[in-house]
C-alpha cells in the first residue's frame, strides 16, 4: 500500500468517491479541493493497493500540525484494516507533527451513529484520541480527535486561514466550540 500525489489519470474515479464517502453538507466542491491541493495548500493524495487507486487521503499541513480533512475508501476494501494503515502511512510521513481530524459526533440519536461508532474506534485503534474541542466548519458541527497534543482554537484558525486564505471569511464560516 502506498500514497501516491494527486493524479489527473484517477480524477474522475476519486470525485465519484468523494461524493459517494461525504454527505454534500461535509464536502467543499470537488474542483476547490483538487486546486488546493495544486496550490500546495494540501496534499491530495490517492491510496493505492497493489497498483490500484482505492481512497483518498487528503490532508492539510501546517506549521507542526496536520489536519486530515478527508479520509475515503473504496467500499470494496473497507473493514480489512486499511484505513488504519493509511493513518499510519500519513503519521510516518508527518512524524513529529500533530494529527487531528474532524468527525461527526457520537450522537445516539442520528441516523447513521453505528457508523459513527465503529469511525471512531477505528481512529482510536489508530492512536487518535478525543480533544477537548468540537468545531463548526460551514454549519456542521464536528467532534475533533487528535494524536499528540490539542490543537487551541487560534492554531485552528491559522490553520484553516492559509489553507482557504481570504476566501475563509467569505464562503466558510468556522469556529471552534466549548
Amino acid at each position: 500500500m502506498e500514497l501516491r500525489q494527486f493524479s489527473e489519470k484517477d480524477y474522475r474515479y476519486l470525485k465519484w468517491l468523494f461524493k459517494q464517502s461525504f454527505p454534500a453538507s461535509e464536502r467543499a466542491p470537488f474542483r476547490f479541493v483538487v486546486r488546493k491541493g495544486l496550490q500546495g495548500r494540501a496534499d491530495f493524495q490517492s491510496v493505492y493497493i497493489k497498483g490500484r487507486c482505492c481512497g483518498i487521503c487528503y490532508v492539510v499541513p501546517y506549521k507542526d500540525m496536520v489536519y486530515c480533512v478527508y479520509l475515503a475508501l473504496d467500499p470494496r476494501v473497507r473493514g480489512r484494516g486499511v484505513g488504519t494503515k493509511v493513518i499510519g502511512l500519513v503519521l510516518r510521513k508527518y512524524k513529529g507533527r500533530r494529527l487531528f481530524l474532524a468527525m461527526e459526533p457520537l450522537d445516539p440519536t442520528a441516523d447513521n451513529y453505528e457508523e459513527r461508532l465503529r469511525r471512531h474506534h477505528i481512529y482510536e485503534k489508530a492512536g487518535f484520541h478525543d480533544l477537548p474541542n468540537r468545531v463548526t466548519e460551514a454549519g456542521v458541527v464536528y467532534a475533533l480527535m487528535g494524536i499528540g497534543k490539542e490543537v487551541t482554537p487560534w492554531e485552528y484558525r491559522g490553520l484553516i486561514d492559509y489553507y482557504m486564505g481570504p476566501l475563509r471569511r467569505i464562503l466558510m464560516k468556522m469556529k471552534m466550540l466549548d
